[in-house]
């Protein structure tokens, strides 16, 4: 009996283990709204959340099935810079956002909640890192 007891707690213990790293991996996927929470510039210099937001600058992706809505905000524009992007996954937890046309606009790293993609030319480039809201 206490044997069989044991088994069956082993057995629950597996199942909630499961449920439970099933519901917080990256089953997500890519879709739901993104927040820029830092830059990192090819020479080090970070810029935090909190950075950006003191400089006045935010952006914003929002993700649904294939269709990618950016807001971009900045001092030197009257209002937020708005554009609709493609999205196509390329494999591996990379994702294209597309201009319509087919012109890429970003390809983009997934790892859980955090997305990344550089900009710039490579020995001058800026990682923009955007998390999951």
């Amino acid at each position: 009996m206490k044997r069989k007891y044991s088994m069956v707690i082993a057995v629950l213990c597996i199942l909630c283990l499961t449920l439970f790293i099933g519901c917080t991996g990256s089953g997500h996927g890519i879709e739901g709204s993104w927040i820029l929470s830092e830059e990192i510039e090819s020479n080090g210099n970070k810029l935090t959340q909190k950075d950006l937001e003191g400089m006045g600058i935010s952006e914003k992706y929002v993700i649904t099935g294939n269709e990618v809505n950016y807001t971009c905000t900045i001092p030197e524009m009257q209002k937020p810079i708005n554009m609709t992007f493609e999205l196509k996954e390329v494999g591996k937890n990379e994702y294209e956002f597309n201009i319509p046309g087919g012109f890429n606009f970003a390809t983009v790293t997934l790892k859980g909640n955090k997305m990344t993609y550089d900009v710039g030319e490579e020995g001058d480039s800026t990682t923009m890192i955007f998390k999951r809201k």
